[in-house]
């Protein structure tokens, strides 16, 4: 099936086969290439819905290889990964049409999120394609309850981790609650990402899970402009 074909292009035979193991446990068939020519010729002789591609090959910068991968394959998406993670290498691999970077070292586990929304129909089935970012944030709450009056929650600490047209998901100290009232405001252009959102925004708590003293939690955008217009 196009859909859970997986190529990997690196040259670090420990993360080939870390990553390797993580796909194939997922029934996910994934191919290897250890350089770009390889690569190209693996795209060119298959059918792959997610390319996972180093930006350091020996024979080529991964970022220049995305335009011949564009025009050989079309529907594939791919992911950009270097331990290179300024805002200059993850915004040209944003702006060449990388569905999503992901700076070394990283769990490996992240690499099925990254799949699960990368991938139109793998099983999780998401309706809206979703990015992977890291932007720190200020968050909030509006109208606190009265058990919650006796905190200052008019600035906490939060990070946004995920981004797509539904909204927001973020990581908070602070337990966020399903149905609260939000203002969000990001805190720096650092990352690429956060000029998909509005610097300011009031936002509706969808869904939130609490776990190893850290909150994650779901939010819907209350803006006028569509979010990744």
């Amino acid at each position: 099936m196009f859909e859970n074909r997986v190529l990997v292009a690196d040259d670090d035979s420990l993360f080939l086969w870390a990553l390797r193991k993580e796909l194939t446990s997922h029934r996910l068939t994934t191919h290897i290439a250890t350089t770009g020519q390889e690569c190209l010729k693996a795209i060119q002789e298959n059918r792959f819905g997610l390319v996972f591609l180093d930006i350091h090959l020996p024979d080529a910068n991964g970022l220049d290889l995305m335009k011949p991968i564009r025009e050989i394959s079309p529907e594939t998406r791919v992911v950009i990964i270097s331990g290179d993670g300024s805002f200059q290498s993850k915004e040209r691999a944003l702006s060449e049409g990388a569905a999503q970077f992901l700076e070394k070292p990283f769990n490996i586990s992240m690499v099925m999120r990254v799949v699960k929304s990368t991938f139109r129909e793998f099983p999780c089935k998401r309706k809206h394609f979703r990015y992977l970012c890291n932007i720190p944030l200020r968050i909030s709450i509006l109208a606190p309850s009265p058990e919650e009056s006796q905190f200052d929650l008019g600035n906490l600490n939060g990070t946004i981790n995920d981004v797509g047209p539904e909204g927001v998901c973020v990581n908070t100290e602070y337990p966020l609650q399903e149905g609260q009232s939000v203002r969000l405001r990001i805190d720096g252009e650092g990352d690429p990402f956060s000029k998909m959102i509005p610097r300011e925004a009031t936002a509706e708590v969808v869904w939130a899970v609490t776990g190893d003293g850290m909150s994650t939690a779901g939010l819907k955008l209350l803006v006028d402009a569509p979010l990744l217009s």
